[in-house]
């Protein structure tokens, strides 16, 4: 069995390593770390999402823990990732683990891990857990654990943070798509707490989800961008989530989808000049240059960081940080956890909405008058790890002064290799450490050109 714990936890297919006996392993290896570091005495919680067997997993998790003689609490039910990171902070246990394959496809499922901060596992956690990995034969018997629902405690969370008069004052139509993903009937029901009505599909339990993958993608939600389009609403919002509501993803009043980009930007501008919260910016390597445009116009700090949303909430720990996000459509606001909430990102974009009494596409239409169009997309090539390496090793060697058919003008190696092109587009190509896969982002300041780019790196790859 071959465990690798990647840039937010170990990941695989059911039907291949994913098995419950796999997972009693590593819950035996977390739970020998932490009783090692004498880390432990504070308790566990364990979470899990609407993969197909991610409840008997979760229980499973717990049972170990137990059995260690660790304090170990199961949610009572299938709730978000950033819920489990949520208690762990609040009642300020020993850490948690979700059960979750976040955004991947239906056979897929995960182990992800959280520190006391409530935040994503630090590589060094990680590869603690690894070390005691078949130490010691599972102990799953003889422990007693507790069910706790956390629901309630954190809507008084979100509802602390977010206008809800605002938005029930402006009129703001609202639909949500949770992907078939255990945030179902979190926003809506934050929501009707308020005297808000919204529409919300694909909320029941569906272990294919619908057929898509559970990522808040233009591709994966055609019914949802139908359901906004049929109802002609001049000013509507439409809120997308992931599989375990921990990222979140947006739609225009016509139904346009609005990339991660475009709703990482809008919410830093919303922080930054509407409710005028200080505080850096925070950003992965591969976000928009929007972001460094409007940062440096207000004056704000930026620190960039890997690819990963544990780098990002390293840097929200040191403090001073108004708004970290990534590529992926993951944020954490000042004040809030450590931690991708796709819930209360998605209740801010409202809040945004109802502030401005502006769609989302409008707010997004007039930072591009003030910083220019920015032009976004990522193209996943899954090859053989020879190919890919054969391909960043091309990348290493001198660029010529025109690649991929524009004029280079220099190259930025940090987690990936990225070009800049004279004419301020660029294009990213970083290699996966656990797949067998080559990511290529680009921005540029057409669709058109971003798709020439795209297809222009593709070929570059299969040449090398």
């Amino acid at each position: 069995m071959t465990v690798k714990f990647g840039t937010d936890g170990w990941r695989d297919t059911m039907d291949g390593d994913f098995t419950l006996a796999n997972v009693e392993r590593v819950a035996q290896a977390y739970s020998d770390y932490y009783q090692n570091n004498g880390a432990a005495d504070k308790g566990f919680f364990i979470g899990y999402d609407h993969r197909a067997d991610s409840e008997v997993f979760a229980q499973r998790v717990v049972e170990v823990i137990a059995a260690n003689g660790c304090r170990a609490v199961l949610a009572a039910q299938a709730c978000p990732t950033q819920v489990v990171s949520f208690v762990v902070r609040e009642q300020g246990l020993s850490g948690g683990v979700m059960i979750t394959a976040s955004h991947n496809p239906p056979q897929y499922n995960g182990f992800k891990v959280k520190e006391p901060q409530g935040c994503s596992s630090f590589p060094e956690t990680t590869d603690g857990i690894m070390a005691f990995l078949d130490k010691n034969p599972v102990r799953k018997s003889g422990g007693k654990f507790e069910l706790h629902d956390p629901q309630e405690e954190f809507f008084k969370y979100i509802e602390a943070r977010v206008d809800f008069a605002k938005i029930q004052k402006s009129g703001l139509k609202i639909f949500i798509d949770p992907l078939f993903g255990s945030g179902s009937g979190y926003i809506s029901g934050l929501l009707a707490r308020h005297g808000i009505d919204s529409v919300e599909i694909n909320n029941q339990r569906d272990t294919k989800f619908g057929g898509f993958n559970p990522e808040p993608l233009a591709y994966n939600v055609p019914d949802f961008r139908d359901t906004i389009k049929k109802a002609g609403e001049d000013f509507a919002v439409g809120l997308i989530l992931d599989g375990d509501a921990d990222r979140n993803g947006a739609c225009g009043s016509d139904g346009q989808f609005i990339n991660s980009q475009k709703v990482f930007s809008i919410l830093f501008r919303h922080f930054a000049e509407n409710l005028r919260k200080p505080g850096k910016l925070v950003h992965a390597f591969n976000n928009t240059k929007l972001l460094d445009k409007l940062a440096a116009e207000l004056r704000r700090e930026i620190v960039v960081t890997k690819i990963g949303f544990k780098y990002i909430a390293e840097e929200i720990l040191k403090g001073g940080v108004l708004l970290g996000g990534e590529e992926s459509g993951g944020y954490s606001a000042s004040g809030n956890i450590p931690d991708r909430d796709g819930i209360l990102n998605s209740l801010y974009l409202c809040e945004l909405a109802a502030q401005e009494q502006k769609p989302l596409e409008q707010i997004y239409a007039d930072l591009e008058k003030r910083f220019g169009a920015h032009c976004y997309d990522r193209l996943d090539l899954h090859l053989d790890n020879a190919v890919k390496e054969k391909t960043m090793q091309a990348l290493e060697k001198d660029l010529p002064q025109i690649f991929l058919g524009k004029a280079a003008k220099d190259k930025e190696k940090f987690d990936g290799i990225k070009v800049h092109f004279a004419d301020e587009s660029w294009i990213l190509f970083r290699a996966s450490g656990t797949e067998p896969l080559l990511r290529v982002y680009c921005e540029a300041a057409s669709d058109a050109e971003v798709a020439r780019l795209l297809k222009a790196a593709e070929q570059f790859v299969h040449q090398c």
